[in-house]
């Protein structure tokens, strides 16, 4: 959702062509509103032959299953948003291990995100589903369940079943 109201003045926003593209411009303080994404970072928690995943309990993609994955908070790294998502939708404690790729998200109608996804390995923690997860289970990778949310979801849950690795 494009802002309608000037963050700096308060008065409402028009559009413009700046740099290349449409903008949303505020004529009575010139400033210009960069609508940018937002970070976020997913999680591959594997077992021999079998991949972590949550059953979505609010939307969008309420009862799809996805990986344990979240927007980042101002305050942290992105590396802190990983462990957090993990722990507060699964209830496991992970130690990141990787980098397994960066994608854009476009298929998030709350907002465009630059999704990190890193793989970890469990280090604590009771397996049982957080307050924004109706369900937290391993599943094989040759067997995951449907339906998958999140474009970027199937891509890196396809990429593990293929054997595929990102080189960086």
């Amino acid at each position: 959702m494009s802002p309608r109201f000037c963050s700096e003045c308060g008065a409402a926003l028009a559009t413009r062509r700046i740099e290349g593209r449409e903008r949303r411009w505020c004529d009575a303080c010139a400033t210009v509103v960069y609508e940018n994404p937002v970070p976020a970072a997913a999680v591959v928690v594997r077992r021999p032959g079998e991949v972590l995943l949550c059953r979505r309990a609010i939307e969008p993609f309420a009862g799809s299953w996805t990986l344990p994955a979240g927007y980042q908070e101002v305050d942290e790294p992105i590396e802190s948003t990983a462990i957090r998502e993990v722990r507060e939708e699964t209830g496991l404690v992970v130690r990141l291990t990787g980098l397994l790729d960066v994608l854009t998200t476009d298929d998030d109608p709350r907002k465009p995100a630059i999704l990190v996804v890193y793989e970890a390995v469990e280090v604590d923690g009771e397996l049982q589903p957080g307050d924004d997860a109706r369900e937290a289970a391993f599943h094989r990778l040759d067997e995951l369940p449907e339906p998958v949310g999140f474009r970027n979801h199937r891509l890196v849950l396809q990429r593990l079943r293929r054997g595929e690795t990102r080189t960086w």
